[in-house]
């Protein structure tokens, strides 16, 4: 008995508790915040137990992660990579049945297997965190030669083509964000940013005025120059969820007030217009600074790692999560154009959950196989 509770001391002294701790506060605060959504109508009883059983799900994923050593979860690329990016390319093969695009989507990039539906490239963040940081590792003393460099914006580039490919511009953007804090964390030459720098400014106008780039695309970033007086039906999803998130003031009109306001995508999306008009300027604040802990301590995490594996997957995970974070707080405040990304752990979605405590678990499996500590 007595080795038993030794064994169990054991395992908690592993566990990166306050990380633990703020991302439980953020489910609990997504499932409220939905429940409102819920007793307003904006949603069904259905989609808030799937975020609870997600949740959940996910939960327990994150915390048996820390007997898992990330350096084993990223020599196994040759399991999970086929998987994720399998599940991507059946997005593009597979009849009308398995694969749609949801009422108001602009990108075909969901699978659904009866009533269970899937998400694959939020999946495949995960997958590419861990083989884009084993292959930084096994470069890094080369990172000065050009086939390097080109190598590893092959290996960047796949994902963000692919993901592009299905009409995901969003999710297209948080793979080239966690290529570029992943590759800069590891050391990049300045001449080779410079270039970098000099060819995405090439490429703009090339791709502005390619047909792969949608003329709605064209017209959201557009109204942004003057969205207040804009007559484009591309500007009133964001006018509307501008007006939402300031009506609730300083504390909100209550999460179950009989004058509350919806806008399409309020529970994903626009989030954040929700809880604007809920909980006021008060709510919006505690979830920005619960979602800024939450970056701050993964970015901790990856100071405190004994070896750069370890700390180029908590860069990974720290730039998917605050790219997320700031873009969708940018598109409520009419900042960024609506491309469709959701605010992580809060917003609605069974995949992205999973898939957000699964990022978390890799930084808590950093935390529980590095000895060293943050003095």
């Amino acid at each position: 008995m007595k080795e038993f509770w030794l064994a169990v001391k054991r395992y908690f002294r592993r566990l990166d508790k306050p990380l633990i701790l703020l991302c439980a506060a953020a489910l609990a605060f997504s499932v409220t915040i939905l429940y409102s959504e819920m007793v307003a109508g904006f949603i069904t009883k259905r989609q808030l137990l799937v975020q609870l059983f997600a949740g959940c799900l996910g939960l327990a994923v994150m915390i048996a992660m820390v007997f898992i050593s990330y350096r084993f979860l990223s020599k196994l690329w040759f399991l999970h990579l086929p998987v994720t990016l399998g599940l991507v390319l059946a997005t593009f093969v597979l009849p009308e049945p398995f694969v749609y695009k949801p009422d108001g989507s602009d990108d075909v990039a969901w699978l659904r297997f009866g009533s269970f539906t899937l998400q694959p490239s939020e999946l495949l963040k995960i997958s590419f965190i861990l083989t884009f940081a084993l292959h930084l590792s096994k470069v890094r003393d080369q990172m000065h030669k050009p086939l390097q460099v080109l190598l590893l914006c092959i290996h960047g580039a796949i994902p963000c083509l692919l993901i592009y490919k299905q009409g995901d511009m969003g999710s297209a953007l948080v793979f080239f964000f966690i290529f570029l804090c992943m590759i800069f964390t590891a050391g990049l030459q300045w001449r080779y940013v410079l270039g970098g720098v000099a060819a995405i400014a090439a490429a703009v106008p090339i791709v502005w005025f390619s047909d792969s780039f949608h003329d709605y695309l064209q017209r959201r970033i557009l109204v942004l120059a003057d969205i207040e007086n804009s007559t484009l039906a591309e500007a009133y999803q964001q006018q509307v969820g501008q007006k939402i998130l300031g009506s609730g003031e300083v504390f909100g009109k209550g999460l179950f007030s009989d004058d509350l306001n919806y806008v399409f995508a309020i529970h994903n999306d626009f989030i954040l217009a929700h809880i604007g008009q809920t909980l006021g300027f008060v709510g919006c604040t505690f979830v920005v600074v619960l979602l800024v802990a939450i970056c701050v301590k993964v970015l901790l995490t990856a100071r405190m790692s004994t070896d750069p594996l370890g700390c180029y997957i908590c860069t990974g995970v720290f730039a998917m999560f605050f790219f997320q974070f700031l873009i969708n707080v940018g598109m409520v405040l009419c900042l960024v154009p609506v491309i469709g990304i959701t605010m992580p752990f809060i917003s609605y979605g069974g995949t992205s959950m999973v898939a957000s405590f699964a990022a978390m678990g890799l930084v808590m499996s950093v935390y529980s196989f590095n000895k060293k500590r943050i003095s």
